[in-house]
């Protein structure tokens, strides 16, 4: 079972709906399906590092693959309910963050899972009586649980990504391109945040006004 990689990114692709990259690891090209949202994010970079899982089958093998753990591990929760297979479940993800997925699955809102692309009421259903008690623990030690001075909305302090993603919609931006904006401040905050550690000072946590002003720039940027 291939569960992670790192290496260099060799090529992108897009067949129908599905995009993907192509990634370099000692000497190997590993093609790899991604999220779409995934894929915006590591578009200009040269290196990258995916967790994934990979789908055996008689006849073939591909990889799945996440920028982020959490994404990954949902994935994996998703696969088991009967009905949802290895698209249906990356259509849930795309169509929500995985602490969004969670939060509606566990607190039993079959109304918003049928909103997503493929997903019916009885295959909503299914993954209502599935997983909602399978999920609480996940929701808990995944998705809630923060290492001390952590950044971003996958690690930034919550409430306060909450808050800068409130005031950004008030102001009339979408709610895709302020969450692409918390994303790409998070990775660049990362690196930030791992010379600190390894100068050993303590990390800081970004306040309201400098994540909403961080965040303000990046989608003026990329919107010129």
């Amino acid at each position: 079972m291939i569960s992670w990689l790192k290496g260099e990114i060799v090529d992108t692709w897009v067949h129908a709906s599905r995009t993907g990259l192509v990634i370099s690891c000692s000497g190997v090209g590993y093609e790899v399906q991604i999220l779409k949202r995934d894929i915006e994010l590591i578009n200009e970079e040269k290196e990258v590092i995916l967790w994934t899982h990979q789908i055996q089958r008689e006849d073939s093998s591909c990889l799945i693959g996440f920028l982020e753990k959490t994404d990954r591990d949902l994935f994996r929760k998703l696969i088991t309910v009967s009905g949802v297979g290895t698209q249906l479940a990356i259509a849930l993800l795309e169509s929500k963050e995985a602490n969004k997925l969670v939060e509606v699955i566990t607190q039993k809102r079959v109304d918003q899972l049928i909103k997503c692309p493929g997903i019916g009421k009885r295959i909503a259903e299914r993954l209502v009586v599935e997983l909602h008690n399978k999920l609480l623990d996940f929701s808990c030690t995944t998705l809630n649980t923060k290492p001390t001075g952590s950044l971003g909305e996958g690690n930034l302090h919550i409430n306060i990504a909450n808050e800068v993603k409130s005031a950004l919609i008030n102001l009339g931006y979408e709610e895709t391109e302020i969450e692409n904006a918390l994303r790409k401040y998070e990775k660049s905050a990362n690196c930030s945040l791992s010379k600190t550690i390894e100068a050993g000072q303590a990390p800081q946590i970004p306040d309201f006004d400098t994540l909403f002003k961080q965040s303000l720039i990046i989608i003026n940027t990329e919107t010129r």
